[in-house]
């Protein structure tokens, strides 16, 4: 019975977690779209910003669609990577390593939604700190970052166990 437990209900889980993160993001760019026009700043505390952008491109704007082939490839890229997440996801061997990957998983899915939709990614949070801007960012991003932050935090403690063993 135990190894049921161990097995399924993680999985669970991790897709509703993963199903949470994909409601937040998509939530939370309805409400920028509908409510935060592109020339507009909206100040939320002394070091944040709303402030509406597209990213045609993937992270920090790089590799930028300029042509319907672009876009096609770039979208095809995303979806490979998904498929190869999403079989991590599903081998994963420990319990923190399938949350992070869901977590990963469903903030990439978050991407592609807008990449499809929109043909650019909705891209809304300005963090900044002594007239420094990060650049701009949405949940699903944030997502992907806590996903890869949990696979080295694994990853690491995985290593400590096994040096242990090994001594």
């Amino acid at each position: 019975m135990r190894i049921f437990k161990e097995k399924i209900l993680p999985k669970k889980g991790s897709l509703l977690i993963g199903c949470l993160v994909l409601l937040l993001d998509q939530i939370s760019k309805f409400w920028v779209l509908e409510n935060v026009s592109s020339s507009e700043t909206l100040s939320i505390c002394s070091c944040l910003n709303f402030v509406l952008a597209f990213n045609p491109g993937i992270t920090f704007g790089l590799l930028h669609a300029y042509s319907n082939i672009h876009y096609i490839l770039l979208v095809l890229v995303v979806f490979m990577l998904i498929c190869l997440v999403t079989v991590w996801w599903w081998k994963a061997e420990t319990i923190l390593q399938r949350y992070a990957t869901a977590i990963i998983l469903f903030g990439a899915l978050g991407n592609l939604v807008d990449r499809v939709r929109l043909r650019a990614v909705v891209d809304f949070i300005d963090f900044h700190i002594f007239g420094w801007h990060w650049y701009t960012f949405n949940l699903a991003d944030s997502a992907i970052v806590l996903g890869v932050g949990l696979l080295l935090l694994d990853n690491f403690r995985n290593a400590k166990k096994l040096k242990q063993r090994f001594q």
